[in-house]
């Protein structure tokens, strides 16, 4: 039986592009939900959905190499949402 490309597993490499900054996500969103100072809870809840953001980008670059139509679709929405995200730091801070 051949073996296709869609159905080779992801490689380390990208396994950790994308999981690293999701944990890192999931950090700071913990580390913002314990603060007691409302500023700095919404700087740090601001920048775990600025993380997230990046993740969802390396998501979508992996998806681009499998299938091309959803790749494009996830680039878009995460490269928005990193748009308004980084909008909402700087009018945070």
């Amino acid at each position: 039986m051949q073996s296709t490309h869609a159905s080779q597993p992801a490689s380390l490499g990208w396994k950790l592009v994308i999981l690293m900054p999701l944990a890192g996500a999931i950090a700071l969103q913990v580390i913002s939900h314990r603060q007691f100072d409302l500023h700095a809870s919404i700087r740090l809840s601001i920048a775990g959905n600025l993380v997230l953001s990046l993740s969802l980008i390396a998501q979508s670059l992996y998806l681009m190499r499998k299938t091309t139509t959803w790749g494009i679709v996830l680039l878009i929405a995460s490269a928005a949402g990193l748009g308004f995200g980084f909008h909402a730091l700087l009018r945070a801070l």
